[in-house]
């Protein structure tokens, strides 16, 4: 629900452009759709269907067919009958099982675009060995020393494939892999030191490579370590940065306060964070979104979680606070069951207006 769409418009020749991020050739809409989505700081984005030449810009100036123009802040548009212009107006999130991952890509906007935003796959592990039964490496390729985590997931992962992920982003779908600890010493606050962590951070990354992932969200729940390690998250994030600077690094959010004081190498985990989706569900967000501010994260990246097993008393409601007061969007968890993808539908519809949540025809 991320955009809205203008067309035969693009960023006027005597704006300010100062506001300019970069331009990204040879894209697709749906591709500057996710490349925006990578970074909260943009707004908007111009495409151009043909060349365009605005002449008081100079060499800057030159845009050629397939290239993608992304900015901050506020559009001041011009006549351009070669570009459509889109402005960003709200993220929709689905926390999804892998064996339902393709029906997120089945509901549209009024305008035919996708109505979610971004997949997180739900969920991948983090184990010590021997693994639990059933478990696989997902990064076989990288060394893993004795004692240390290894990212796994169950044997079903073995059918994830870069084209199932592809299905998705080739609808404008950022597309994330969950990382979840299973009920061992290891996890994402059980990190002891730098090393150990970077070993890690190198499976991620074999993971991302070879299924063309967008990013990694982390869910830091269910580890049996009775003493995290305060300064581990920060250190983990920070390499994953290093080693993947064009990745998404989300969290969901929830009895983590802690974890956002340290500092590696001059950074918090609020610095390495893309997004953070708050789980608390139920409440309302003006008492669990504001308190993530104060520990260094912005409004945009932000973004209120909501679950038909424990419902919010009035969603409408919520979604208007959020809006008003500037968080990026909302995220619905299991959407593998029906009434969490009636509850998405229903917060796409109160952020957008009506028929914006409609299922295409001989979808799964």
């Amino acid at each position: 629900m991320a955009w809205i769409k203008k067309t035969d418009v693009a960023m006027f020749k005597g704006a300010n452009w100062n506001t300019l991020i970069k331009k990204v050739p040879n894209c697709t809409p749906e591709m500057a759709k996710r490349i925006a989505i990578k970074n909260p700081k943009i707004t908007f984005f111009f495409f151009c269907r043909e060349y365009m030449v605005l002449e008081t810009l100079g060499d800057k100036g030159i845009f050629n067919p397939g290239d993608a123009v992304f900015f901050s802040g506020e559009p001041w548009y011009g006549s351009a009958p070669q570009c459509d212009s889109y402005e960003k107006t709200g993220m929709s999130v689905a926390y999804v099982s892998l064996d339902k991952i393709q029906t997120t890509g089945c509901y549209t906007m009024a305008d035919g675009d996708a109505a979610v935003d971004v997949v997180c796959i739900f969920a991948a592990n983090i184990n010590k060995k021997p693994l639990p039964a059933g478990m696989i490496e997902l990064a076989p390729n990288t060394q893993v020393p004795d004692g240390y985590p290894y990212a796994v997931g169950s044997s079903d992962y073995s059918a994830l494939t870069v084209e199932a992920v592809q299905k998705l982003q080739k609808k404008g779908i950022t597309v994330l892999l969950t990382f979840l600890n299973n009920h061992d010493g290891t996890g994402w606050s059980e990190f002891p030191d730098a090393t150990t962590a970077t070993n890690f951070a190198q499976q991620l990354k074999e993971v991302v490579d070879r299924l063309g992932l967008d990013g990694i969200d982390i869910d830091d729940e269910y580890s049996d370590n009775p003493n995290p390690n305060p300064s581990s998250l920060v250190t983990v994030t920070t390499i994953m940065k290093q080693l993947m600077p064009d990745i998404i690094i989300s969290k969901a959010l929830f009895d983590d306060y802690q974890y956002f004081t340290p500092k590696y190498n001059n950074q918090t985990l609020a610095d390495n964070l893309t997004y953070g989706w708050e789980m608390s569900y139920g409440g309302a967000p003006k008492y669990r979104l504001p308190d993530y501010t104060t520990l260094g994260m912005a409004t945009d990246t932000l973004v209120c979680g909501f679950w038909s097993g424990q419902p919010s008393p009035s969603p409408a409601d919520d979604v208007s606070w959020l809006k008003t007061n500037g968080y990026e969007g909302v995220m619905v968890y299991a959407f593998q069951e029906q009434s969490n993808i009636d509850l998405l539908g229903s917060l796409v519809n109160d952020w957008n207006g009506n028929g914006n949540w409609n299922k295409t025809p001989n979808c799964p």
